[in-house]
């Protein structure tokens, strides 16, 4: 079994199309949605450029809110595989994005992706300080 954290990976790239399919379960009946990113990734080679369009699943808690097409974003992602009888199939689950020239903030945990955000502790509050006044005015 291949190791969790070998597992990851980072790439930069233009979000080209944000699709969304709509799926109604045959059990319950329930609609359910699954959303995707797809980037533009250019590459060149020998003097000519080459563009790819890998499509990236969302995963759990992973929200495209606040990124739109066009946006320049890094996307953090995992390899996952499903072997459906006479075939395989290989799909890129994205875990993460975020703008890649920001340090902080405008990425998935702040947009909403996080569905458990950390709460900040407050520090304690200061000790009450008593001193003398020497001045008779009540104010």
């Amino acid at each position: 079994m291949a190791d969790y954290k070998k597992n990851i990976f980072n790439i930069e790239g233009t979000i080209f199309a944000k699709p969304s399919r709509k799926i109604t379960s045959k059990k319950d009946g329930k609609d359910y949605e699954f959303k995707s990113i797809i980037l533009e990734l250019k590459r060149e080679y020998k003097g000519k450029t080459f563009v790819d369009f890998p499509e990236f699943q969302l995963g759990y808690g992973v929200s495209d809110d606040g990124f739109d097409v066009g946006d320049y974003v890094l996307v953090t992602f995992a390899l996952t595989g499903k072997n459906a009888g006479s075939f395989h199939k290989t799909e890129l689950k994205a875990i993460y994005i975020k703008h890649p020239d920001l340090q902080q903030g405008n990425d998935t945990r702040d947009v909403g992706g996080n569905p458990y955000p950390k709460k900040d502790k407050l520090p304690p509050a200061p000790e009450p300080v008593e001193e003398e006044y020497s001045d008779d005015l009540p104010f």
